[in-house]
């Protein structure tokens, strides 16, 4: 199965507080507000963590369901249905990455989705 969805469980406030902003030299202006914006990103977490959690064990999931680590601090959730994935997602539990931003995947599977690449990104046809 292709999806052109894949879930993205974030675990890590950094990129938040840095505002995905990795170029930077990491200077805090003012480290109070930082503290406070880190703890309620972390309490946020817990409760997105503990939501996905209550909702994990209340499904038989497909073996072909995967989790992984990925660099930025978060987990990757692969192998459900994109629908599925949506759906997680509108209820805040997740993030969505879409592949049809990468040029390969949308020439490799971009035709299953209704997509090509054009002017840098992908359009529906």
């Amino acid at each position: 199965m292709i999806n052109r969805y894949a879930g993205e469980i974030h675990i890590n406030p950094i990129r938040i507080l840095r505002n995905d902003d990795f170029n930077n030299d990491g200077q805090i202006k003012d480290i109070n507000a930082t503290l406070k914006e880190a703890i309620e990103l972390n309490e946020d977490i817990t409760a997105r963590l503990q939501q996905l959690q209550a909702w994990l064990s209340k499904r038989n999931f497909p073996s072909s369901i995967q989790f992984q680590f990925a660099e930025g601090g978060y987990i990757i959730l692969k192998g459900l249905p994109d629908q599925q994935l949506k759906e997680l997602a509108a209820q805040g539990m997740i993030e969505l990455f879409d592949f049809a931003t990468d040029k390969d995947w949308v020439k490799k599977y971009g035709s299953q989705f209704g997509l090509i690449w054009e002017n840098g990104r992908s359009v529906e046809i």
